[in-house]
């Protein structure tokens, strides 16, 4: 046994097949791309997860989006420099789409900073040295979301968002 051992190294078994091994890696690497572009394809054309102009069914969909895309302005601080009682200086203006359509149709959102209400645990402001609580916790903002579609359709959607 132990002779049959010492005949068979690691360098006996090698074979020197470079240009079949160079071959195989490309078409790996191939098939990977493609595999790839595939999933690429479906996320965005079939699923229509990347399309910045939203699609919904109904004008009152779209209106609820709006409201629902100012809230998420409003999370990332989009309005945190404020005061009480001012407005977006033009509403924000939102591209949309309805199923079965290609037209494309408009919703216009406006934020206001209603109020202020010192939320429970922190120091009411407005008092000499007093600062707002962290976060901005305790705004209060109004969302008018008005979108308008085919046909004259129109819907109104009015929101309050507190912080």
């Amino acid at each position: 046994m132990e002779s049959d051992r010492a005949r068979y190294s690691l360098k006996k078994l090698s074979i020197e097949n470079s240009g079949a091994s160079l071959f195989s890696a490309i078409l790996i690497a191939f098939f990977g791309l493609l595999a790839l572009a595939g999933l690429y394809f479906a996320l965005t054309k079939l699923l229509a997860t990347s399309e910045t102009i939203k699609t919904y069914s109904s004008v009152r969909d779209a209106a609820v989006g709006g409201a629902h895309h100012a809230v998420i302005m409003i999370q990332s601080g989009s309005f945190n420099e404020y005061t009480v009682g001012e407005c977006t200086s033009r509403p924000i203006e939102l591209k949309f789409r309805l199923y079965g359509s290609s037209a494309l149709f408009t919703n216009n959102i406006t934020v206001c900073l209603s109020a202020y209400k010192a939320p429970p645990g922190y120091e009411i402001t407005g008092v000499a040295y007093s600062k707002l609580a962290a976060g901005y916790k305790g705004f209060i903002y109004t969302i008018i979301s008005e979108a308008s579609g085919p046909e004259n359709t129109y819907s109104r959607i009015e929101s309050v968002y507190a912080r």
